[in-house]
């Protein structure tokens, strides 16, 4: 099963509606962290130009757990959680080079499972963890 088919059986199994704006919203944030205004222009690309539409469904998709928020550099990016190889729709490890802008994704539950060990936190149930490192390329000599 291709990753689009386990979102959307996500939202079959809770009786939700999948309409076309949800699934062109799926396909538009598979692999990419995108501003609302670049799913805005994405999505009118194919044919879906209803801001509030798009607004209704981002929204939906989050509370759905499918799509999470990410702030970065004071803007918020959207991403698609379920069956990410790199992370759950809970913690993330996130990593922008403030060469290119780029955000790339780092899976490494060791750091997820350190932090919950960490003796300040121990009374607490760590409900998610959300790391971004901000860098640059290394300069070479």
């Amino acid at each position: 099963m291709d990753s689009r088919e386990t979102y959307l059986n996500k939202l079959r199994k809770k009786n939700l509606r999948i309409t076309n704006s949800r699934k062109a919203m799926i396909d538009v944030l598979e692999n990419n962290h995108l501003t609302f205004k670049e799913i805005q222009t994405a999505l009118a690309k194919k044919g879906f130009t209803n801001i509030s539409t798009i607004y209704n469904n981002l929204d939906f998709l989050i509370e759905q757990r499918i799509v999470v928020e990410l702030f970065i550099n004071d803007t918020k990016y959207y991403d698609l959680a379920i069956d990410n190889p790199m992370h759950n729709a809970d913690s993330h490890i996130h990593v922008v080079v403030k060469d290119t802008n780029k955000i790339t994704e780092i899976n490494n539950t060791d750091v997820f499972e350190f932090i919950k060990q960490i003796p300040e936190l121990k009374d607490l149930q760590i409900d998610y963890v959300r790391i971004t490192i901000g860098a640059r390329k290394k300069k070479s000599y």
